[in-house]
């Protein structure tokens, strides 16, 4: 593990609580339904959606219960907002990375670079739409949908570089590059020490300088 990912790995206690400080004075800002979103990610993603009550919730977002119910008629409804907005977040990130005038393995690089950040937060556990899934399994929710939007738009985006850069079979190299990124974050949530995200990169620059030779 380089310098660069040591940093991105470690997160000291005292950095995390001034953090979330920081996070609800800025959540102070914003208005009722950006607030409980804000809150609802972070709770969701810490302790679970069934862990975290409406009460709480309201609470932590410091916003009254009407006006909670006013902006999310229900915790279902927040649910689905919630993922839509991480969602969102997450490929537009991705997106900035396919955009850049930069050769293939930094683009594919600095993706699994997205992911150390992630999996560098006190929060982690894992991927959070495949961990809302897991518990809203059985229950008419949205979350199992939102896993198969989110996986395919992350595969997609896998795809449309390959096919910038000239590689052939760039829908099974992308296919590929999808098990390697969902796999890093699952093993990074189980085994944390295992230096996953950091031999996935690996792995995915691998196939793609294979890939590049045979196109």
């Amino acid at each position: 593990m380089g310098v660069r990912d040591t940093k991105k790995a470690e997160l000291l206690p005292g950095a995390v609580r001034g953090r979330s400080r920081t996070d609800r004075s800025k959540r102070r800002t914003l208005g009722v339904r950006e607030r409980v979103l804000a809150t609802a990610d972070d709770l969701f993603f810490k302790e679970g959606i069934h862990e975290t009550g409406i009460n709480k919730l309201i609470d932590q977002a410091g916003v009254a219960k009407a006006s909670f119910y006013s902006a999310f008629p229900s915790k279902d409804d927040l649910v689905e907002a919630c993922l839509e907005s991480r969602h969102k977040a997450s490929l537009e990130r991705l997106r900035k990375i396919e955009i850049r005038a930069a050769p293939l393995e930094s683009k594919i690089s600095d993706v699994f670079d997205l992911l150390l950040d992630v999996a560098s937060k006190s929060t982690f556990r894992g991927c959070l739409f495949v961990v809302a899934a897991i518990e809203q399994n059985g229950r008419n929710s949205s979350a199992p949908r939102w896993v198969r939007i989110h996986k395919l738009a992350v595969r997609d985006t896998f795809v449309r570089m390959l096919t910038a850069a000239g590689i052939k079979a760039a829908r099974e190299i992308a296919e590929q590059l999808s098990i390697i990124y969902d796999g890093s974050l699952v093993t990074a949530a189980v085994r944390p020490r295992s230096g996953a995200i950091q031999r996935a990169r690996l792995m995915a620059v691998s196939l793609i300088r294979n890939a590049s030779r045979t196109h």
